[in-house]
């Protein structure tokens, strides 16, 4: 099916909707081919499934990989990452089909759950055991499975990070023993908790210490987004102005998902020529549209978290949470309220913690909600 409008917010559509990202598909390209385990970091909608996606669209087209992508997010036990898991597989071979036959096979010997979507016929796996030796044995059954097959497997595990959070405390120790020796598998373990996965992968405490290289995703550099830009406007014979372009970057902070809206929501309104009023208009749109959600999350604020909040966001990057000057500024009380509202915000994941090279700072993460609070 065509793609319509050239900037999508869902979805992979193929290397021509998919901008730069050179660097970083090339080093897990690289890390893949040579057995090399990776750690994908970044913030949530930077892009990170989108160049897995991307990732798995170059690395098929040779014919000598099998690519699986298993989201983990939703899990809260061993149990459910082995469902997860099976699924997955089950949906990246079709049953029908020799390999798909022989993985259908063994899954079913492990005497899951099958289930079937009602809307896409997809199945779905899960498993009911009574002793937690069950579903360890039956993990590391299905990861030394995949280890066998005709060909080298790559998994891509995303947000990983959710295996901390799991009530089975030796979750890392045994994945970590799973994993150790195969040998025809490579592992992509990619989450949006940047602080947890430096923590699970850097720290010569835990069980996945030096285990996988690192590739962080940050912005799209700004020169490349805007050509990308440019260049799908013209290629429907419209045309977008250079002020419009920077505005377009610097208001969405280059943040992937909400340049993509943004650009997605240009387009779709039909102008041939975009100015800068046209784009400031679009984006005051955006915003109102989107209103009735942001008051609802001051509904679920107290009153010092959602005016910490709303600091943060006057800030755009907070480096000094606990400066006099900074409490001052925006009468929140004291060094303690402050802390307590950014641990309450983080929880809720309505900030995020980053660094560069002025230090560590704190930035609010939706980047729409962030330019709303601005004009509060």
């Amino acid at each position: 099916m065509p793609v319509i409008n050239p900037f999508p917010v869902t979805g992979y559509h193929g290397p021509a909707y998919f901008c730069n990202r050179q660097t970083e598909t090339k080093r897990l390209h690289d890390n893949a081919r040579n057995g090399v385990h990776s750690t994908l970091l970044s913030i949530r909608r930077m892009g990170k499934t989108g160049l897995l996606n991307h990732l798995f669209h170059k690395l098929n087209a040779r014919r000598d990989m099998y690519c699986i992508y298993v989201d983990i997010y939703a899990t809260l036990n061993q149990t459910d990452l082995l469902g997860q898991l099976s699924t997955a597989i089950l949906q990246t071979f079709p049953p029908r089909k020799g390999i798909g036959k022989q993985v259908m096979e063994f899954i079913t010997a492990l005497r899951p759950v099958i289930s079937y979507d009602n809307l896409t016929g997809k199945p779905e796996v899960s498993f009911h055991f009574a002793q937690t030796r069950q579903q360890e044995q039956s993990l590391g059954s299905l990861l030394r499975f995949l280890d066998g097959l005709d060909r080298p497997v790559l998994l891509a595990i995303d947000e990983f990070q959710q295996i901390a959070t799991y009530p089975e405390k030796n979750t890392e120790a045994l994945l970590r023993t799973l994993i150790q020796p195969l040998r025809n598998t490579r592992f992509v373990f990619s989450g949006s908790s940047k602080h947890v996965l430096m923590e699970m992968f850097s720290s010569n405490k835990r069980p996945f210490f030096g285990s996988a290289q690192l590739v962080e995703l940050k912005q799209i550099p700004q020169a490349d987004y805007a050509i990308f830009i440019r260049q799908h406007f013209a290629s429907s014979r419209r045309k977008i102005d250079d002020p419009s372009l920077q505005f377009i970057c610097e208001w969405t902070k280059l943040h992937t998902y909400y340049t993509q809206v943004l650009c997605n929501r240009l387009f779709a309104d039909g102008h041939t020529k975009i100015d800068l009023g046209i784009t400031q208009a679009t984006c005051s749109q955006l915003l109102k549209e989107q209103e009735a959600h942001f008051f609802q999350y001051r509904n679920l604020l107290t009153a010092i978290q959602w005016q910490t909040l709303l600091a943060i966001a006057k800030e755009d990057k907070l480096y000094q949470p606990h400066a006099r000057n900074f409490i001052t500024k925006y009468r929140l009380g004291t060094p303690s309220n402050v802390k307590r509202s950014l641990e309450a915000l983080l929880s809720k994941e309505m900030i995020y913690q980053d660094q560069d090279a002025s230090g560590n700072y704190y930035r609010v993460y939706d980047c729409f909600l962030a330019r709303w609070l601005e004009r509060q």
